[in-house]
């Protein structure tokens, strides 16, 4: 080997190539292998989670159908927030738009079956000797306040008394009428004694939208009230005899619970809302006082000398009525809620009801 071919081989040596002078060669891979075992973390971690999640959710799903089952089972239909003993003053909730129902168990707004399941429990109960009936409603429908009305009139053999919240108006008025005393804010709204049925028309909507709607009727009645038709002057006459119809029972209901005679009445009951102050000047209620003046009533009407006892009935929705409610609002399309909107809109509807602010 010559002198040159040895000192050519000698720089290659690789002990003896100074590393130092090649710049970040092993540095940029050190920070490539830090960052893929950081995204391997992450991915195991997503991997992880993904796989115990659905299990985590069948176990408290699981828990929770099971606490439905046994002590949730407490939580649908009625409960009490009161379970002592002695004399006490039972409070009926009226709140919310009333609707006319049988069903006994939890519903939104004021249901009449609740209501009257309410009123049942509290007559049976021996340490019951008064009702304070809470009324923060609008009204709703006719029959729905008839059915309250009447339980009220012809089963509750207890003192009732109303205490009127921010809204007795209308049919929550007329839940009101039969009651032995009834208190109001200064500033509740109430009044609007009267019967009211909207109808809505859908027909230049549809005409616009090239909808052709056809219904084949067996009488030219039979179709009265229809979304999709214009009301002929016949339809106004046969609507206008029955609100009349409502509108009498609804005077007659004042006229016999209030004491007030028929003319005097038909002048209050023009429509208009009063205010509790109003309504105390001219006989529609008894006195303005707030709910525990209310309470305090009903106790002396019940004879309660010491401080009475509060009997509560509540009903919140179980673990079904959820599932439920949940099922139905993933299951509906955008047809759907265009066709339950002209349902709840488009129907002829006879009501109690303040539709004011």
């Amino acid at each position: 080997m010559t002198e040159e071919s040895f000192e050519a081989a000698k720089i290659v040596e690789p002990q003896e190539i100074n590393r130092s002078a090649i710049p970040n060669q092993t540095q940029p891979q050190q920070i490539v292998i830090k960052q893929s075992n950081r995204q391997s973390f992450w991915l195991l971690m997503a991997v992880a989670v993904g796989f115990l999640l659905p299990i985590v959710a069948c176990g408290v799903i699981s828990g929770i159908a099971f606490f439905s089952a046994g002590v949730g089972s407490a939580l649908s239909g009625t409960s009490t927030t009161d379970l002592g003993s002695g004399p006490a003053v039972a409070i009926v909730r009226v709140e919310g738009a009333i609707i006319g129902t049988d069903d006994t168990e939890f519903i939104t707004g004021a249901g009449s079956g609740t209501i009257i399941a309410d009123l049942k429990s509290a007559e049976q109960n021996d340490d019951v000797k008064a009702i304070v009936l809470r009324v923060d409603s609008p009204g709703g429908t006719v029959t729905g306040s008839a059915q309250i009305h009447e339980y009220i009139r012809d089963e509750v053999t207890k003192p009732v008394v109303v205490s009127m919240a921010s809204v007795a108006a209308s049919g929550g008025y007329y839940v009101s009428a039969p009651a032995d005393y009834i208190f109001a804010r200064a500033d509740t709204t109430t009044g609007s004694l009267g019967v009211i049925m909207s109808l809505f028309n859908f027909s230049e909507l549809i005409d616009e939208w090239g909808v052709d709607v056809v219904n084949i009727t067996s009488g030219p009645n039979k179709s009265l009230g229809s979304p999709y038709d214009q009301l002929s002057p016949e339809h106004v006459e046969i609507l206008s005899v029955l609100i009349d119809e409502s509108y009498d029972q609804f005077v007659q209901i004042i006229v016999d619970g209030r004491g007030l005679d028929d003319a005097k009445v038909r002048e209050l009951a023009d429509g208009r809302i009063y205010s509790g102050k109003q309504a105390l000047e001219v006989g529609l209620v008894d006195e303005l006082g707030n709910f525990s003046d209310a309470i305090a009533h009903a106790a002396d009407m019940g004879g309660i000398t010491e401080e009475p006892r509060i009997i509560e009935y509540e009903r919140v929705p179980g673990f079904e009525d959820l599932l439920t409610t949940f099922s139905q609002a993933q299951g509906r399309t955008t047809a759907d809620e265009v066709r339950a909107t002209i349902e709840e809109f488009g129907l002829p509807r006879i009501e109690y009801r303040y539709l004011g602010p």
